[in-house]
């Protein structure tokens, strides 16, 4: 497991729509294993590895969350809009950086809370996104010179490694592309006709990935993601969906989708035979790309296995690098033995 290329993903800048960075290296690992890369109108990466066998599609996506600049005042402020999900109370005081004409760092702020009244009880409430704004510390003239209004603001990049644990930000999705490049790599001539698109746009309603399956009209779909691990404090037992250490998710159902049960049992089933952890989860919150890929061209079964993450959408997320070994080797087991897979015998 080559954590140096995860790192390499993580670091890079990539909210949606502006996914080049993450791209670019994905790109490059794909060049080196198969001869059939392109990019689509929508920015996501393309790569077929030709075989007999179903068409399997599988996906990650490349953006993360972040900020878009939406105007600078008179002062230097910088105000900003959302790209994807992002929690108002991660925001206030955080460090990200500016990518105009030079890549500017600044912080987040607001009016300071001790500024602030008690008797509206404004100290105690949740800072919303129209109010703060971002400072970089430079003479207005220079921040209107450097900055324009659609220039994208990222959280920067962190990296922090035990022997158990990795910290950094964007592991949703850079797990899920790490997984998959993983795997590849592992079984470069795998049992089936396979496709690895990196998606764009997930972030923002899941908009890359239907251009691409109605492109190349899946039998079978895997959608690999970085998902919420909420196994903390407070969190009652019968509320907890995925746990750091317990391998990768499975997932049955959530906001958006439900999983074809018979192509999901049988990433259970491979599991099973190889001793890999894993666990199964359902839910009603969230979504990936598998909702917006099993419904395109002629429909197509589809699974979503994802890497557990505690705190996705914020500045710094945390995984098990356990969960870690045993996605890319679940993924690498299907990619080996996909032309078992019989409907009938795994409903």
């Amino acid at each position: 497991m080559d954590i140096s290329l995860l790192k390499r993903l993580t670091l890079a800048p990539g909210i949606s729509g502006r996914e080049g960075a993450v791209r670019d290296i994905v790109e490059e690992i794909l060049g080196g294993l198969t001869a059939e890369v392109s990019t689509d109108a929508m920015g996501s990466l393309i790569a077929r590895v030709p075989g007999e066998g179903p068409r399997l599609l599988i996906d990650a996506h490349m953006d993360e969350v972040g900020l878009m600049v939406q105007h600078v005042d008179e002062l230097g402020f910088i105000r900003v809009v959302t790209v994807g999900g992002i929690d108002p109370r991660v925001l206030y005081g955080q460090s990200v950086l500016v990518w105009g004409t030079e890549t500017l760092q600044g912080i987040i702020g607001s009016v300071p809370p001790h500024l602030l009244s008690e008797k509206n009880s404004q100290k105690e409430r949740v800072i919303p996104v129209d109010e703060l704004f971002v400072d970089v510390g430079l003479h207005p003239k220079d921040v209107k010179s450097q900055v324009k209004v659609g220039d994208p603001v990222t959280f920067p990049g962190t990296w922090s490694e035990n022997d158990n644990f990795l910290q950094a930000k964007a592991f949703d999705d850079r797990a899920g592309l790490f997984v998959m490049l993983e795997a590849l790599k592992l079984i470069p001539e795998p049992g089936c006709d396979l496709y690895i698109v990196a998606s764009a746009q997930e972030e923002v309603g899941l908009k890359g990935a239907g251009p691409v399956a109605r492109r190349i009209n899946p039998d079978l779909v895997l959608a690999l993601e970085g998902t919420m691990a909420n196994d903390l404090a407070g969190v009652p037992s019968h509320r907890i969906f995925a746990r750091l250490g317990a391998g990768p998710e499975i997932r049955l159902c959530d906001g958006r989708f439900l999983a074809d049960r018979a192509w999901s049992n049988f990433l259970v089933h491979l599991a099973g035979e190889a001793g890999i952890p894993y666990q199964v989860v359902v839910k009603k919150v969230g979504g990936t790309n598998a909702a917006a890929l099993q419904v395109e061209g002629t429909g197509a079964r589809a699974a979503a296995l994802s890497v557990p993450v505690r705190y996705i959408h914020a500045p710094v997320s945390l995984l098990n690098k356990s969960d870690l070994e045993a996605a890319i080797a679940l993924v690498a087991r299907l990619l080996r033995e996909v032309k078992r897979f019989e409907p009938d015998l795994f409903s």
